[in-house]
């Protein structure tokens, strides 16, 4: 990179961004649609400077000020874990973290920074002339690095090339500081195969890299099964899911673990479509809610008997416990016609109405559907009838949804 393309000029960091802290979702939005960066300052208060006259950067930044006396900054200050001040923070447009929040002291600091954030953006040669060579699977494994890198910048996924780089690497290559912080967001992990395998043979190892506390790898982790669970769908990778669950399972206890385990299992064989092994961890995930109430049941009579208080029942773990067996019927009668399954399914449905303290539309809705595939039509109808009217007149999309099935109903037409 030459420097006259990086050097463009001498410009004081905070003479474009003292006024008070932009929208962070406006910001990123202008970044995306100008195809920039977005470089935060922060200091400790509106009165602060940073400690040196200017720094040496060019256009490719959107530059803004936050400030730890600012409450609206703060709650953004929080989000990335700032510790001390000042510091930069460098986002790309999608507000994900291109290089480690950086503490700055000195002029020097500063400007090794910004140098190190432009060569992430010089590109020898076009991002399409990359996606061809890895079509045509021309990469080796630093070319590979340097595509993750490239990718990463422009905030989008990188799992299955980080599956292919980790299969050529070494684990010195992974085990290796800015290795691990390309690979692993600071908000979520991206889980494919062979680089889960990896993150599970060496948790520890890289927990003491990063510097990361066992409760915040969970953190981490708890984040990316939601975000990587669609992915692992579409690619079937199963040791992925487990993997994931396994690590998020560790903050529960054994009651929560099961249930975690079954429901997470039981939406991957929904969504990938696989009925036999869907029925069997549905029934697995009722029956882990179950005996889950009833042992916190107990547990709360018992205290009740020490106290000397009258027994009330807990609405809070009732609706938890309904919202899961609803949950675990309706998945089974969306993916199957299998007359013994649906009547299991009926009877979950059951237990969820009368464990559930309010909101029963939704469970009369899947009543419905079940009655209705086991050729009850007209005790569907009067359950779909029920759930229409319970609806909030304000949720227009679900009213229309259960109305439109209603009507399909009626004219005894396929739902399932």
């Amino acid at each position: 990179m030459k420097k006259t393309a990086v050097l463009i000029g001498f410009i004081f960091l905070t003479s474009v961004t003292n006024a008070k802290f932009a929208d962070l979702h406006e910001l990123l939005y202008s970044a995306k649609s100008r195809n920039k960066l977005l470089l935060l300052n922060v200091l400790s208060s509106e009165t602060s400077n940073f400690p040196f006259d200017s720094i040496t950067f060019d256009d490719r930044f959107i530059e803004a000020s936050l400030y730890a006396s600012n409450p609206s900054d703060l709650a953004i200050i929080n989000e990335y874990r700032v510790e001390s001040y000042p510091c930069i923070i460098l986002l790309n447009s999608n507000g994900h973290l291109l290089l480690p929040v950086k503490k700055v002291d000195s002029h020097a600091e500063v400007k090794a920074y910004i140098e190190k954030a432009l060569k992430m953006k010089h590109e020898p040669k076009p991002m399409a002339q990359f996606d061809l060579e890895y079509r045509n699977n021309k990469m080796n494994k630093t070319s590979l690095y340097e595509y993750i890198g490239k990718r990463t910048y422009s905030g989008l996924d990188n799992s299955e090339i980080i599956d292919k780089y980790t299969s050529l690497a070494t684990p010195g290559d992974l085990l290796n500081r800015e290795t691990l912080l390309l690979f692993i967001d600071e908000n979520i992990f991206n889980i494919p195969g062979a680089f889960c395998n990896f993150l599970k043979q060496n948790h520890e190892e890289i927990r003491e890299i990063l510097r990361l506390s066992d409760e915040r790898f969970h953190r981490l982790t708890e984040k990316s099964v939601e975000y990587n669970f669609q992915k692992i769908c579409a690619n079937r990778n199963e040791p992925a899911l487990t993997y994931i669950i396994d690590i998020k399972a560790n903050t529960f206890n054994a009651g929560d673990r099961e249930i975690l385990r079954n429901e997470y299992m039981t939406r991957y064989f929904h969504t990938t479509y696989q009925p036999v092994k869907l029925i069997n961890h549905a029934k697995e995930y009722v029956s882990a809610v179950l005996q889950y109430k009833e042992e916190q049941e107990k547990e709360l009579l018992e205290k009740n008997k020490l106290l000397f208080s009258p027994s009330f029942k807990n609405s809070a773990l009732r609706t938890v416990c309904a919202s899961k067996l609803r949950n675990a019927a309706q998945y089974v009668v969306e993916t199957t016609s299998a007359k013994s399954a649906l009547t299991d399914a009926l009877s979950w449905s059951v237990k969820a109405e009368q464990f559930a303290v309010d909101d029963k539309y939704d469970i009369y809705e899947t009543q419905a559907y079940i009655l209705y595939k086991l050729g009850k039509r007209d005790e569907a109808i009067t359950n779909m009838e029920k759930a229409y009217s319970l609806i909030p007149h304000d949720n227009v999309a679900q009213k229309t949804n259960i109305g439109f099935n209603l009507i399909k109903m009626k004219r005894g037409e396929k739902i399932y």
